[in-house]
C-alpha cells in the first residue's frame, strides 16, 4: 500500500486516534492527523521529504513529556505535563535545553541555538500506512558529553527508521549544570536524599511519556527499544543498570560509550556543586532551603557561566546517588543486578582521532613514568600492546589510552557483562572511515581542511547518518558504498528493534557476543564477522582496569 488511506482505516490501524483531517488531496501539502494522548490532542503532519510516498511517516514535533523545569522545579525531578483543552499543534519542535555553544569550526557545531529552560519536549515519527499490528518503538538518546546537543537535529530525523518499521522517538533533556547539579542544598529537599541526574531522569520521564502514549501512535509499549550514542550511550548504559527504569524499555544499543569507569559518588558531587554556588555568590553557610532558592534565583546565564569558570564542569555528570543508581554501574552489572534486555553495543575506528587532544610531547622515558604511576605493574602490559602507538609519538599514547578505555574497552566490557549474565549481546565495531562534514548543520556543511573528505578516519559520531538512515539527507561526499552501509545498519538497528536480534533477510549474520570466540560484526570496505577486535589493547586495559564478566 503506497498512498495514505482514508480516514476510517487510518483509525482503525492507529489506535486511539482521535480525528484524522485531510486538507484536499491526500498527497498535498498539509494532510494532519490528530492522535489523543492522556495529557491532550495533539497535530501532526505528513513528512514529504522526497524519500517516500507523499504522506507514508507522519512527524509529530514538540511534544511535553513533562512540565517545563522553571522557577521552583528547576533542580527537580520531572513532574508528568499539564493536560490542555482542544487540539495542540505538533508541528515544531521543542527548543534546546540551556548549553553553551559550540565552535563553528568542530564538527560538532550546532550553530546559534534559541536555547531555553522550557526543553522537555520530543519528536516522533511513525508511519501512516501498514497494517494493523503494532511498530516497535525505538527512544534515541542523543549525545554530547551531557553538556551540549538536542535530540531534533535534522541528522537525527526519523523518517527513514520509521519507513522500515518502527516508530520513532527524539528527546530533549537537561543538559549541564541544568540537568546533573548535584548540592547538598537540593538533597536536603529531595525525599531520596539525593540530587544530580536530573537529565537522566527526564529520560525516565520520557519513557514513561512512551510506556502511556506509544499505543495511540501505532507503537508497541512492550516493544520499547532505547539508543544512544556518545553521552546517550552513557545514559542507556546506567539506565540498564538503574532500578527507576525497570520494566520501561525491552531492548537496549549502545553506540561509542559505556559507564564502567568510576563515576562520582553522591558526596563528592555535592562538594563540587559549591563551587559553582560559590560562582553565583550563594552563601556556603546559609540554610539549605535558602541555598537551594537563591541558585534558583539565578539566570540560566548566570548559571551556564558559572558552571564554566567555577571548574564544576571539569567533573563526571552521572552521579551514584542512592536513588537513580544504587551502587557503581559497574558493579550492578557484575553482580547481575541490571536490567535484563537484549543489548547491541559497539564503538568507531578512531574515536579519538577529532575528540582528544594528543596531549604535549613525549619522550619516551616519560611516557614509561607517566603510566607507571597511573597503572602500576599494568603499566608494562599497556607500554606492549601501544608499542606501535609509543615508538611513533609517546605523547599521544595517554589519549589513545583514555579513549579506548571510554570506548573499546567500555563496549566489551558491556556485552561481556550481559553475556555473562546470560543475555543475548551483539558486539561492534566500525573502522569504515566517513566523509568529514559539520553533522548538524545541514545547510553548512564542509568544514574544509587538508587531507580530504575522510581524513579523520572513523571518528565520534560518524556513525550517526548511517543508523539513521540518512546518508540522503545531510552531510557531503557520499559514497554509493556509504548509502549501502547506511541502509544495512538501519536495517540491523530497525530488526534489533522488533525482535532483540538485529539479524535478517540479505544481511550477512551477526552473531550473538560470547567472551570465548570474542566475535564483532565488523564494517570496512566489506561487512563481516571478526574475532578479537583490538584485544591486545583491550586485554591490556582489563589488567589496568579490572575485567567485563
Amino acid at each position: 500500500m503506497n498512498r495514505r488511506p482514508p480516514c476510517a482505516l487510518v483509525a482503525a490501524i492507529v489506535v486511539a486516534v482521535a480525528a484524522c483531517e485531510v486538507s484536499g488531496d491526500p498527497g498535498a501539502e498539509g494532510p494532519g492527523l490528530v492522535v489523543e494522548t492522556s495529557y491532550g490532542a495533539v497535530e501532526g503532519a505528513a513528512v514529504d521529504d522526497g524519500r517516500g510516498p507523499a504522506g507514508d511517516v507522519l512527524a509529530f514535533r514538540g511534544i511535553p513529556y513533562a512540565v517545563p523545569p522553571v522557577g521552583d522545579l528547576r533542580w527537580r525531578p520531572p513532574q508528568p505535563p499539564a493536560s490542555w483543552e482542544g487540539v495542540r499543534p505538533a508541528l515544531e519542535s521543542g527548543a534546546p535545553c540551556w548549553q553553551r555553544i559550540s565552535p563553528d569550526t568542530s564538527i560538532w557545531s550546532r550553530g546559534e541555538l534559541d536555547r531555553s529552560e522550557d526543553c522537555l519536549y520530543l519528536d516522533l515519527w511513525t508511519a501512516s500506512v501498514g497494517d494493523a499490528d503494532p511498530r516497535p518503538v525505538m527512544v534515541w538518546f542523543h549525545g554530547g558529553s551531557h553538556e551540549v546537543g538536542h535530540g531534533s537535529s535534522l541528522i537525527f530525523d526519523g523518517a527513514a527508521l520509521a519507513r522500515k518499521g518502527v516508530v520513532l522517538v527524539s528527546i530533549n533533556y537537561r543538559l549541564g549544570s541544568f540537568g546533573f547539579l548535584a548540592h547538598a542544598g537540593l538533597s536536603a529537599e529531595s525525599e531520596h536524599g539525593s540530587s544530580g541526574n536530573y537529565g537522566l531522569l527526564d529520560k525516565i520521564a520520557a519513557l514513561r511519556w512512551v510506556r502511556d502514549n506509544a499505543a495511540a501512535f501505532g507503537g508497541d509499549p512492550a516493544r520499547v527499544t532505547i539508543f544512544g550514542q556518545s553521552a546517550g550511550s552513557m545514559s542507556v548504559c546506567s539506565l540498564v543498570a538503574s532500578p527507576l527504569a525497570t520494566g520501561l524499555f525491552h531492548r537496549a544499543i549502545g553506540q561509542s560509550a559505556g559507564c564502567f569507569t568510576p563515576l562520582e559518588g553522591l558526596e563528592q558531587a555535592e562538594r563540587r556543586g559549591v563551587l559553582l554556588a560559590d560562582e553565583l555568590g550563594v552563601a556556603a553557610d546559609a540554610a539549605a532551603a535558602e541555598i537551594a532558592a537563591a541558585m534558583r534565583a539565578a539566570s540560566a546565564e548566570d548559571v551556564l557561566g558559572a558552571a564554566g569558570s567555577s571548574g564544576w564542569s571539569d567533573g563526571s555528570k552521572t552521579v551514584v546517588d542512592g536513588w537513580y543508581l544504587p551502587d557503581q554501574p559497574s558493579a550492578i552489572y557484575a553482580r547481575g543486578e541490571h536490567n535484563r534486555v537484549p543489548m547491541m553495543v559497539g564503538f568507531m575506528g578512531d574515536e579519538s582521532r577529532a575528540l582528544f587532544a594528543p596531549g604535549p610531547p613525549l619522550e619516551r622515558p616519560a611516557l614509561e613514568r607517566q603510566l607507571e604511576e597511573q597503572y602500576g605493574k599494568a603499566a608494562a602490559g599497556l607500554l606492549a600492546a601501544y608499542a606501535a602507538e609509543a615508538e611513533k609519538a609517546p605523547g599521544a599514547v595517554p589519549s589513545l589510552i583514555f579513549s579506548d578505555t571510554i570506548f573499546g574497552w567500555g563496549s566489551r566490557t558491556w556485552v561481556r557483562h550481559v553475556a555473562a549474565a546470560g543475555g543475548d549481546a551483539y558486539l561492534y565495531y566500525i573502522p569504515h572511515a566517513p566523509p568529514v562534514f559539520r553533522l548538524y548543520l545541514p545547510d553548512r556543511p564542509d568544514l574544509g581542511g587538508e587531507g580530504g573528505p575522510r581524513r579523520m578516519g572513523a571518528y565520534h559520531s560518524g556513525d550517526l547518518a548511517y543508523v539513521f538512515g540518512n546518508t540522503d539527507l545531510v552531510g557531503i561526499d557520499w559514497e554509493d558504498w556509504d548509502h549501502e552501509i547506511a541502509d544495512l545498519l538501519s536495517s540491523y538497528w530497525t530488526n534489533f528493534a522488533k525482535t532483540g536480534d538485529p539479524n535478517g533477510e540479505g544481511l550477512p549474520e551477526w552473531p550473538r557476543y560470547r567472551s570465548e570466540t570474542d566475535l564483532a560484526l565488523v564494517v570496512r570496505d566489506t561487512v563481516g564477522v571478526e574475532s578479537g577486535v583490538l584485544r591486545e589493547k583491550l586485554d591490556a586495559l582489563d589488567g589496568a582496569l579490572g575485567g567485563g564478566g
